[in-house]
């Protein structure tokens, strides 16, 4: 299943800073930026996790990521992550491809409380 990560007005990092940020988080980490103008994405990045591996596209436009991975918990933990990265008043919205589950992330929620909310939103 595809996940998504949305936000306003750019508020993802650049990519450059996001692959800085990325690879110090988890060194294991692949990136791969997209040359190409004509594509909507302009990075793709594979993040060995504890449960298993996220593997993710970021938006040319800052304003979102897809990924996918196998692990619920390991995804929560991203998701925190990336919540840490967005400046604290803009909003973030954590869901799933069909968009049954969805949460608004605050930068105080822990991954365990995205990962709750996520579910009691029917994800």
């Amino acid at each position: 299943m595809k996940f998504f990560i949305m936000t306003e007005d750019g508020g993802l990092p650049s990519v450059s800073d996001f692959i800085s940020s990325l690879s110090a988080r988890w060194p294991g980490t692949t990136v791969k930026q997209i040359s190409n103008p004509e594509r909507r994405y302009a990075l793709e990045f594979s993040v060995p996790m504890t449960n298993s591996a996220l593997e993710g596209l970021l938006d040319r436009t800052g304003d979102s990521m897809t990924f996918e991975g196998a692990s619920l918990r390991d995804i929560s933990g991203f998701v925190q992550w990336c919540r840490s990265l967005v400046p604290s008043h803009l909003p973030l919205t954590f869901c799933d491809e069909s968009m049954n589950g969805e949460v608004k992330v605050a930068s105080t929620m822990t991954a365990e409380e995205i990962l709750k909310a996520f579910h009691a939103s029917g994800g």
